[in-house]
């Protein structure tokens, strides 16, 4: 009985260091994780595409300069509801939400008109 409890003891043990090896040294994780991680790398990088597209449509608008001084008037939770207010969130055949286009698209105006 002594002999079983060792080696289902060593079993587990050397499971659990393989889970270690695996994950932390080899990088590896569940496919449900991984699925999780291309995603939302994947949203990031539409994001990065969209958001410039957004500021060239607030920098053509032709009142920008009014525009852009009620944007900073405004309290920072409501400025991406101004953006997509505008119409310059509004992306055709996109899954990326218009909030968050317009999120980035305000902090992005707001930082390139501050300097």
């Amino acid at each position: 009985m002594q002999i079983i409890k060792t080696v289902l003891w060593s079993a587990i043990g050397g499971a659990l260091v393989w889970w270690v090896v695996l994950s932390a040294v080899l990088g590896w994780m569940p496919a449900g994780s991984a699925e999780q991680q291309a995603v939302k790398r994947a949203k990031t990088a539409i994001l990065d595409v969209l958001t410039p597209i957004c500021v060239e449509r607030f920098q053509q608008d032709a009142e920008s300069e009014v525009k852009l001084k009620a944007l900073k008037e405004k309290p920072t939770w409501n400025q991406a509801d101004y953006i997509v207010q505008q119409g310059w969130a509004t992306m055709p055949e996109n899954d990326i939400s218009e909030n968050s286009i317009a999120k980035a698209c305000a902090s992005r105006i707001l930082t390139v008109s501050s300097s």
